[in-house]
């Protein structure tokens, strides 16, 4: 289990910075080139979390991770529900706290967060309907890759393969997403991994 570091200058950067920054352009490849040695990532949720270790707590993640900060503690994030969604930093004033579970001998906590605009389950690890996911063929790679985040998907799992050769990290932003797997409508699963292609500008067939 990661703790991040709570540091107020590293708050402040993980709820300003975009969260599909973190890694997710890491793994861009040419169409042609594969992906084999694409780095894998592990989703950030409360498997492996008991509701009776974890008491509720109330908050908008964004103040809560600020708190923590304030305690010289650390954190990890979890989703307080059985999807197995990530969490992100980046985003947190989109997300609520509604468990918490201290870690007192490494002096950090793990929060159990929902989407603000969610119900709090009743306890860690409830039942939830997946949402599905969104379509983001046409959009600028930066805009896609939030939906997809902010779905659930993990960053380190979200793929990027650029048509016409190699891309800057730099340039890649501002290209469309011309395909997109899963496709529109499938129920998020934390065992998915999304693949966009993405292109200066998208050619119908």
């Amino acid at each position: 289990m990661r703790f991040q570091n709570t540091s107020e200058r590293r708050v402040r950067s993980f709820l300003t910075g975009a969260a599909a920054a973190l890694t997710v352009l890491a793994g861009i490849t040419a169409c042609s080139s594969g992906a084999a040695d694409e780095k894998r990532g592990e989703p950030v949720a409360a498997q492996g979390e008991t509701a009776s270790t974890a008491h509720p707590a109330e908050g908008p993640l964004d103040v809560v991770l600020k708190e923590k900060a304030d305690e010289g503690k650390g954190f990890s994030l979890r989703d307080a529900t059985r999807l197995n969604r990530y969490v992100s930093p980046a985003h947190a004033e989109k997300f609520k706290v509604c468990f918490e579970k201290e870690k007192p001998n490494l002096s950090a906590v793990v929060l159990f967060t929902v989407r603000s605009s969610e119900t709090c389950p009743s306890k860690v690890g409830a039942e939830r309907k997946a949402d599905t996911t969104p379509d983001v063929v046409g959009m600028d790679l930066r805009k896609a890759t939030d939906r997809l985040v902010l779905t659930g998907y993990t960053p380190q799992r979200i793929h990027v393969d650029a048509t016409g050769g190699t891309v800057t990290k730099e340039r890649s932003w501002s290209y469309k997403v011309c395909r997109q797997s899963p496709a529109v409508g499938t129920p998020f699963s934390a065992d998915l991994e999304p693949r966009l292609v993405i292109a200066a500008s998208c050619h119908k067939d």
